[in-house]
């Protein structure tokens, strides 16, 4: 099945091209637009007296980061710390309550960046023990064994006989466990936790926090109000989105009462193919499309040029869907809109729920990297998109970039979703192609007697 669906906040609103369906050439992709629910409030989970995380989604990032929450929740909060550095165990028991009530409410996602200080004997053992306790959903419980050891125990908290007691306490297979301590994941999760914290922007030591890619500093009231300003930054665009389709349009029949979905016929722009001002070199048997997408930006409705590539690659079919031209949503308080700065990782997170994954699916999204395009510098992140309720699992990457003023984001991933693990170098060969070619301006003589 196609991946990419013209998504749009509306209640029960199909939005559709005014081209009749017949006239869709064979030879290119057939876009079918879907309608997507109405946002709604999300029901907090709850706690169990023996457990506070219980009730929640415990998984990791591709890079083996444990997570805590919802896939789907509009904020993203990494924390960057270490179990054998005090100082971190302090800012995570002041900071965890107040970020676990958000991921309890479904409002944030919680990324753990598990580093080493050196600063008291075996950190990288104690990682190591709760990277593999993550396998069996206990990594947040045995963090806090961790941190209680350390408060209690000091220099000699992490003994190996220490760390194998927490199996025990926390009711843990032993077997299991001990698998894992002896694989090299663990270790390669630690490894990838330090090159991350090197190549990001704002990592400050061990604890950092992130909330939606911005560091902010470690307190508590800090934390709530970054968190707290994402949330309203999120709702205004919903609610703009909302507002903006809720308006009927001359050309459109809207009855807020009506069980079916309403087609609403756009105006001719929406059948244009406007392509972008770059050349990219496709193998063979890839196609593309060109065309507009019919938007429910922050802002108002907009019509934002697309690009839909797609052929096969090893394993299965590959797709590289290119948005440009679109405004940025600033980082940075709402608010307050002095000293804002563009930038294209929330604007890509912020358009691959909006525009190019299905509603509905289960996103998860890794820690902010840079990639390349053309040879260009990028910043993106993988993403990885499940259970969706008519699509495909998938999986893959995107990179935004500005060249010439004008805003570019690709998204490349594959069908079925384990194809991106040998395509993913054929799809990177096809960005590294990607070369812009800007209209020149005319040239202008002035003649002299």
């Amino acid at each position: 099945m196609l991946r990419f669906m013209l998504v749009l906040f509306v209640c029960c609103v199909l939005i559709t091209s005014c081209a009749p369906a017949a006239e869709t050439p064979t030879t290119t992709p057939d876009f079918t637009p879907v309608p997507s629910l109405t946002p709604t409030a999300p029901v907090a989970s709850e706690a169990t007296a023996d457990d506070p995380y219980a009730n929640l989604p415990q998984t990791a990032t591709g890079l083996g980061f444990p997570q805590l929450g919802f896939p789907n929740a509009l904020v993203s909060v990494v924390v960057f710390t270490a179990f054998d550095c005090t100082a971190c165990m302090n800012e995570y028991r002041q900071t965890m309550p107040i970020i676990l009530q958000h991921v309890r409410n479904g409002e944030a996602l919680l990324t753990l960046v598990p580093l080493t200080t050196g600063e008291l004997p075996n950190g990288e053992p104690a990682a190591r023990a709760a990277l593999c306790a993550n396998d069996q959903s206990a990594f947040w419980r045995y963090v806090d064994l961790l941190y209680g050891w350390l408060e209690q125990f000091g220099a000699e908290a992490f003994s190996t006989e220490r760390l194998v007691s927490g199996v025990t306490d926390l009711g843990l297979d032993r077997a299991a466990w001990d698998t894992c301590m002896l694989s090299t994941r663990p270790g390669n999760a630690i490894s990838s936790a330090i090159a991350s914290s090197q190549s990001q922007t704002g990592f400050a030591g061990a604890p950092t926090i992130f909330v939606n890619a911005e560091p902010v500093e470690n307190d508590v009231d800090s934390i709530d109000a970054a968190i707290r300003i994402e949330i309203a930054r999120a709702d205004a665009a919903i609610q703009a989105a909302l507002d903006a389709t809720n308006t009927p349009s001359p050309d459109s029949t809207f009855d807020p009462a009506a069980t079916e979905p309403i087609v609403i016929t756009l105006p001719p722009v929406q059948n244009q193919e406007i392509p972008p001002p770059l050349e990219m070199t496709l193998p063979d048997g890839w196609r593309v499309r060109h065309d507009t997408l019919l938007l429910g930006d922050v802002d108002a409705m907009r019509s934002v040029p697309f690009s839909y590539y797609t052929g096969p690659v090893t394993g299965g079919t590959g797709s590289i869907v290119l948005l440009w031209g679109f405004p940025n949503l600033v980082a940075g308080n709402p608010f307050d809109t002095s000293g804002l700065q563009v930038d294209l990782f929330t604007d890509g997170l912020r358009l691959l729920r909006l525009a190019v994954i299905e509603q509905g699916c289960n996103i998860g999204t890794d820690l902010r990297r840079e990639y390349s395009i053309g040879g260009l510098t990028a910043v993106g992140t993988q993403f990885s998109a499940v259970t969706c309720p008519s699509t495909t699992d998938t999986r893959g990457w995107f990179a935004g970039l500005q060249q010439n003023g004008i805003n570019f984001i690709f998204y490349a991933f594959t069908d079925p979703i384990e194809a991106i693990d040998g395509a993913r170098p054929e799809l990177q060969a096809i960005l590294d192609s990607v070369r812009f070619a800007f209209p020149t301006p005319a040239a202008t003589s002035t003649e002299t007697g």
